[in-house]
């Protein structure tokens, strides 16, 4: 079993420091310091005893973890590797710095405020608000936040540029000679990252002079059987015209392909299809899908550095970061020139 003692000998540091920043008491501690701890913590997978922390009153040290997701009822959110791999990268980055993650799942801002404000936790990190929600959920309470992929001016948040993102992808799609290209997402609502993401799709075309049109943006369901039927009548309807579909994410993405090569259709050869995230699923996808790969494992780390750096300080702040992309020209997009 580690003890604080094995942390000091591995941080080269003394006892003390260590005790202070598993605690923290971090006002006398440099960020230097503080950062050769927790990585002593993290390669030791040092667990503190929780119960003495709390007969101490040195806090909780619990990190609340919400993820609001109306569709709970129906489908789990972390059917998503998206939300599986950012689950994972918080909860790693959350127990290196000696913490304990509280995940939930909420069905909206009023749930997530009750939870706020009955749960013992020193902060809390939310994912999946719109502005206004976000925005409402700071100001109620009183332990640092952080967002993730949240939009608004007034919350602090960790996410990427979306629209940009997005832009790039269809310029790219654009200059292989696509100009009939459909907008594909499950929000029946555009908010968040998929307004984002649609915005910077309008962008490319507008900048190119190709028309955009309301039918354009294509609302696909999130119920497998119903998507599929979905896919049958475009493949019924020579695709509407459309050259590409172009997903708001590539756990839609991949499972269109999927679907098409079942029944018989080219890709690319009849359409192209892209995504946007670059996860496991475009990665080992046949062929490999066009994407707009992100690091979620860095979101979920900078985001804990960031609530930490809140919690040590001891006031909210309004941090906003955005991390880079890339994008992934695959094999699932044919060149018409």
């Amino acid at each position: 079993m580690v003890t604080i003692k094995d942390l000091a000998r591995i941080a080269n540091v003394s006892p003390t420091t260590v005790s202070n920043v598993l605690h923290g008491h971090t006002n006398k501690v440099s960020k230097k310091t503080q950062r050769e701890v927790q990585k002593a913590i993290a390669e030791t997978q040092y667990v503190p005893n929780m119960g003495g922390r709390l007969l101490a009153r040195h806090g909780s040290r619990i990190i609340g973890v919400i993820m609001t997701y109306a569709r709970r009822t129906e489908m789990m959110a972390t059917r998503s590797p998206f939300y599986s791999e950012i689950i994972g990268s918080l909860e790693s980055a959350i127990r290196g710095n000696g913490y304990f993650m509280m995940l939930y799942t909420s069905g909206g801002v009023a749930e997530s405020l009750g939870l706020a404000k009955t749960w013992d936790v020193e902060g809390l990190i939310v994912l999946g608000s719109t502005p206004e929600d976000a925005e409402e959920f700071f100001n109620e309470v009183t332990v640092p936040v952080v967002f993730i992929d949240t939009y608004g001016e007034n919350v602090p948040n960790v996410g990427i540029d979306d629209q940009g993102a997005m832009r790039g992808l269809v310029n790219r799609l654009i200059a292989f000679g696509h100009q009939r290209i459909a907008f594909l997402t499950d929000s029946s609502i555009l908010v968040g990252v998929d307004l984002a993401r649609y915005q910077g799709y309008r962008d490319a075309l507008e900048h190119h002079g190709i028309e955009t049109r309301e039918e354009d943006l294509i609302r696909i369901s999130f119920r497998d059987s119903v998507r599929s039927a979905e896919l049958d009548d475009l493949v019924a309807e020579h695709f509407r015209g459309y050259t590409v579909l172009c997903y708001s994410s590539d756990l839609y993405a991949t499972d269109a392909m999927s679907h098409l090569i079942r029944q018989g259709v080219s890709i690319p050869g009849d359409v192209s299809v892209t995504g946007f995230d670059g996860n496991i699923l475009a990665q080992i996808s046949t062929p490999q899908l066009m994407t707009v790969a992100q690091k979620v494992e860095d979101k979920g780390r900078v985001s804990v550095e960031t609530l930490m750096d809140q919690i040590h300080e001891g006031e909210k702040h309004l941090t906003r970061i955005e991390l880079p992309t890339q994008l992934i020209e695959g094999k699932s997009v044919a060149k018409l020139r």
